[in-house]
């Protein structure tokens, strides 16, 4: 399943935020579809597919002395038509 990630932090933890982004290994059960970097605030965007929960929550908890991460599934907008129309939803 898909996901996105807002990772929020504070000001004064931003070069914290940039060498732990720099030297992180890459995620089991994570496949990063892309990363971005809000350079006018505080925040990092990433789109992800997990396998399951568990590697969902390992991938956010071991950045929650930093930040607050907020995940959001989401599904591609033609699926998701798609899926509203089948079940009789008004988009």
């Amino acid at each position: 399943m898909l996901f996105m990630a807002i990772f929020s932090y504070s000001p004064e933890d931003r070069n914290l935020v940039i060498e732990r982004g720099l030297g992180a290994e890459k995620s089991a059960g994570i496949n990063v579809i892309g990363e971005w970097f809000d350079i006018s605030g505080h925040r990092v965007f990433r789109l992800f597919e997990a396998e399951d929960d568990t590697h969902l929550a390992s991938s956010v908890f071991g950045w929650s002395d930093l930040g607050v991460a907020e995940v959001i599934p989401v599904m591609e907008t033609e699926k998701a038509l798609k899926l509203l129309k089948k079940s009789g939803k008004k988009c």
